[in-house]
This record gives C-alpha cells, sequence and structure tokens, in this order.
C-alpha cells in the first residue's frame, strides 16, 4: 500500500509541476497590454537565461501581437528565437546585442519590422 501512495503522491507533484511551467516561463516575459493585445517589452535573460527561446501566441489569453523596441536587446545567451504566429511587428532594434543569437524564426503574420 505505501509504494501506491507514494507513486500516486509523485504523479500529483509531477502534474503540478508540469501545470505551473507555462507561468514560469511566462514570468520571463516583461509586457504591457494595448487594447487586449500584448506587448513584449523585456525579457528576464539575466543569469545566463536565454537559450532557446519561444514568444507564445498568448499569455493570460490575451494574443501576443507585438514585440517592442530594444526588447531582447542584450541578452548574450540568446541562442535562437521563434516568434509565435500572431505577431505583427517587432520594434527596433528588438535583437541588438544578442552576441549568441543564431537563428530566428519570424512567421508570415509579422508584417511590420523596426531597424
Amino acid at each position: 500500500m505505501t509504494g501506491r501512495l507514494t507513486i500516486a503522491c509523485a504523479l500529483r507533484w509531477l502534474l503540478l509541476l508540469l501545470l505551473t511551467l507555462p507561468a514560469v516561463v511566462q514570468a520571463q516575459f516583461r509586457y504591457e497590454i494595448l487594447d487586449g493585445t500584448i506587448n513584449i517589452t523585456g525579457y528576464q535573460c539575466a543569469g545566463g537565461a536565454g537559450g532557446a527561446v519561444t514568444i507564445p501566441s498568448t499569455i493570460d489569453g490575451l494574443p501576443v501581437t507585438s514585440i517592442g523596441n530594444f526588447a531582447f536587446s542584450g541578452c548574450t545567451s540568446l541562442a535562437s528565437i521563434t516568434i509565435g504566429r500572431r505577431v505583427t511587428s517587432i520594434g527596433g532594434y528588438a535583437f541588438y546585442n544578442c552576441t549568441s543569437l543564431a537563428s530566428v524564426t519570424i512567421p508570415d503574420s509579422v508584417t511590420s519590422i523596426g531597424g
């Protein structure tokens, strides 16, 4: 009986961990809400965070439609970025001084890219 309780407890913790992962990932983004849409204004890249980053299509149920000026600027550990399919604009210098950035996947939805 003890083995079953231990497995059930471990499965509950695993489920809880999996349910909280999107919130943790989204917490790395700084953003503002504009007319019911999300504009990414920054990214928590201190302490080596980065690597492969995916900008989600939604945050808290709202569509992510833009990446602001200098949003990822200085994220030297950022290696690749995949932009969500709802993003339509990328601000100027959004990836300025991202010295490790090797690839950016931009969806067809993007119609405006700043300097």
